[in-house]
């Protein structure tokens, strides 16, 4: 083989992965928010969603520091001041801002957020979390997103054990 034809299949090689992780970059790209309420009684989260195409929210975990996630059942659209079981969709390009129910704030003064999607993809914010702590959750995070929700979180079962 010539020079010019191992260039052109390195070439092909860098497209193919470019292309592939391109499409996994668009697969899902959520971004979250949280914000304290005006008593400091509840948290306000905010979930961004930039795909081209909706997304389900299969639930939200609470991640006390050191401790265990516990799934929250409900959520609290902040739109419409409304309680949805989960799932809760998440339209294309589009903000859902959900309200936290129950007393997870006065839980502990560290802890953090994940949110999961159907696919098991699941996202993480926290504003509280030391830095080391929040980069492993981060991490974590990155990994449930390359996994397509395979690793990196385990997947939860709020809205399937209720049809059981």
């Amino acid at each position: 083989m010539s020079v010019s034809e191992w260039v052109s299949i390195f070439a092909l090689g860098i497209s193919l992965v470019a292309l592939y992780f391109t499409f996994k970059k668009d697969a899902h790209h959520i971004r979250l928010t949280l914000n304290k309420g005006p008593s400091g009684l509840s948290d306000f989260i905010s979930i961004n969603n930039d795909s081209s195409f909706s997304v389900f929210i299969s639930s939200i975990g609470y991640l006390p520091l050191g401790g265990k996630i516990e799934w929250i059942d409900r959520i609290c659209d902040g739109k419409v001041n409304e309680s949805f079981e989960f799932p809760v969709s998440v339209h294309a390009k589009s903000t859902y801002r959900g309200v936290i129910l129950g007393d997870y704030a006065l839980k502990s003064k560290q802890y953090a957020y994940c949110v999961q999607l159907d696919c098991g993809r699941t996202f993480v914010v926290s504003n509280t979390f030391p830095c080391k702590d929040y980069v492993k959750l981060r991490l974590l995070s990155l990994l449930s997103w390359w996994s397509s929700g395979r690793i990196g979180f385990k997947k939860n079962d709020v809205h399937i054990s209720k049809y059981r």
